[in-house]
């Protein structure tokens, strides 16, 4: 084994063959291929994430409560796209309570999608993503980024920043700004202690009033919709950041990467 296979053993393991990779981490697009946005934001480290994973029984055990988070929010983000896309879309009970709320949200804004689950492409810095929704909202145009998250992290930022740089490619593409919309559900505790129950992956998380320890044996309510919507600062700070994940990412991937300028 050479000194550069073996120093590239665990992405020959990890993927199978270039093809694998290219797949698994990016887009073709009019036979070009195209990491993927969220391939390359995926390249920063997660604290929080890993300590959660710490406190998990196993790696499984965390794996499976990803997957199983990541289908009901598919469920939700494609619910409220149906909604938003003007189709007759069939409600699940499982996310009615957030669903009800965005569309509490939406009698009080006005959105106008102009784009909904499109493929950009930026050949300059050569990457594509699928935005969920560009549109006008209230009079401005922007990138859209639905989240089912327990709450919106910086992280969002640079993903939101690297789809309106390609979306700047575009002919006569106006400014644009960015906003997060967050959509969850969860129980409050009728004792009135301020403490909220949220049900996601198969597993409860427990929010307590100022995020202070309670002794309140907590009685729970129905499941309760929340929106939370909020522009986006610091476009051209968090641009540069995607880009400098991007360099990293490539790095990290060398191995595959000099194998597709090969081909």
């Amino acid at each position: 084994m050479s000194p550069f296979t073996a120093y590239n053993y665990k992405y020959i393991m990890y993927f199978t063959n270039v093809d694998n990779f290219k797949s698994a981490t990016g887009y073709e697009i009019d036979g070009v291929w195209y990491p993927r946005v969220t391939s390359i934001v995926s390249i920063k480290a997660k604290p929080a994430l890993y300590k959660y994973y710490a406190d998990l029984p196993n790696f499984a055990a965390g794996e499976a409560i990803k997957n199983k988070s990541a289908e009901e929010g598919t469920l939700l983000h494609e619910t409220v796209e149906g909604i938003l896309g003007g189709k007759e879309t069939a409600i699940p009970d499982s996310v009615m309570p957030a669903v009800i709320a965005f569309k509490n949200f939406q009698k009080q804004h006005e959105i106008i999608p102009q784009m909904i689950e499109e493929r950009v492409c930026s050949k300059k810095h050569n990457y594509a993503g699928t935005i969920d929704v560009l549109a006008e909202v209230d009079g401005r145009l922007g990138v859209l980024d639905i989240k089912t998250s327990i709450a919106i992290y910086r992280d969002y930022g640079i993903q939101a920043a690297a789809y309106v740089e390609a979306l700047k490619e575009k002919p006569s593409m106006p400014d644009l700004t960015r906003w997060i919309l967050r959509l969850d559900q969860s129980r409050p505790c009728i004792r009135g202690c301020g403490a909220t129950m949220r049900e996601k992956g198969g597993t409860q998380k427990i929010r307590t009033a100022n995020y202070r320890p309670s002794t309140c044996e907590h009685v729970w309510g129905d499941q309760t919709g929340h929106v939370e919507f909020k522009e986006l600062p610091d476009l051209e700070k968090d641009t540069a950041a995607f880009l400098a994940a991007k360099t990293l990412w490539e790095w990290e991937n060398e191995y595959w990467m000099k194998q597709i300028r090969r081909d």
